[in-house]
Formats: C-alpha cells, sequence, structure tokens
C-alpha cells in the first residue's frame, strides 16, 4: 500500500518510515507539504500520517491537512492519522472536517503507538467511522484515537 509520511527527518520519523517498508508498503517520507500533496494527486495514497505543521507551529510551510484534505478527494478510501504540537488542534473540528481521520497523535511522534494503529489501520482497510456515533468518552485521551486504541483496558478520558 502507499502511504505518505509527512514529517519532519527526525530518528522516528525515519524509524516509523523503515518499519513500513520493512512490513512492505511503499512509503514517501517528506517534511515537504507540496511534494506529499503532490504525490496524493498523481497516486492511489492508501495511509497520510502527517504533521499539522511539519516544519513547526512558526514555519510558512502549508499544513498537513491540506495534505490530508487532497488525498481524500481523490481516494475516499484513505485512512489519515494526524500529529499535532498542541492539543488545541485535536478536537472534534478535525473528525468532523476529514471523514478519513482516524485519530490524532502528539509530537513528539510515539513510535509504538503509531506504528500499532497504523499497521491495524492497513490490515484491516477502509472504515465507516461516519455511522458510529462518539461522544467523548469514546475517544482515548493519552492517544486521542476514536474507536479501537492501544490503550482500551486503561480508563478512558475525555478529550
Amino acid at each position: 500500500m502507499k502511504i505518505v509520511l509527512l514529517e519532519n527527518f527526525g530518528p522516528t520519523a525515519r524509524e516509523a518510515a523503515r518499519r513500513l517498508r520493512a512490513a512492505g508498503h511503499d512509503v514517501l517520507h517528506t517534511d515537504s507539504t507540496q511534494q506529499a500533496v503532490s504525490c496524493a494527486r498523481l497516486e492511489r495514497v492508501d495511509m497520510v500520517i502527517a504533521a499539522l505543521f511539519p516544519r513547526g507551529l512558526g514555519s510558512d510551510e502549508e499544513s498537513g491537512l491540506n495534505l490530508a484534505l487532497a488525498a481524500q478527494f481523490h481516494n475516499p478510501d484513505v485512512v489519515t492519522i494526524l500529529l499535532s504540537d498542541s492539543a488545541v488542534f485535536t478536537g472534534g473540528e478535525l473528525f468532523d472536517m476529514l471523514f478519513s481521520l482516524r485519530c490524532v497523535l502528539p509530537r513528539p511522534l510515539p513510535l509504538a503507538d503509531l506504528m500499532e494503529i497504523a499497521l491495524h489501520f492497513l490490515d484491516v482497510g477502509p472504515v465507516d467511522c461516519a455511522s458510529e456515533q462518539l461522544d467523548g468518552t469514546e475517544v482515548c485521551g493519552r492517544c486521542l484515537l476514536s474507536g479501537i486504541c492501544a490503550h482500551a483496558q486503561a480508563q478512558r478520558l475525555c478529550a
């Protein structure tokens, strides 16, 4: 499957890209929103893992939302995982705007959580989350994942 990883080139993101490639996936790892969006327009992307602000909050770079929206437009079955520096950008409005959004993870990137979540959705395929009526108790307070969560046995917190 084709995965676009829009994140800086830190060691955690490089390791995530390496592990996804080792699992047999075609991964484009870039910190350029323009390059990532171009890929989403030219190729069928199955998964987007994107930092909301790949080069940091103060950067002139476009938001990772541009990539998510482009990928969703060209492939309605795409799965999107967003990475956020701030809890301000983890609320329900993102889930309302992006029907492909499955979770928002904090930065710095939690590699174990990302790999578990990404591999789960790559194995399961598209999921119709719109049919589920989720309230705050269905969102994990640690990883902000709707529905299935690596911390499902732990206490859930309102988001």
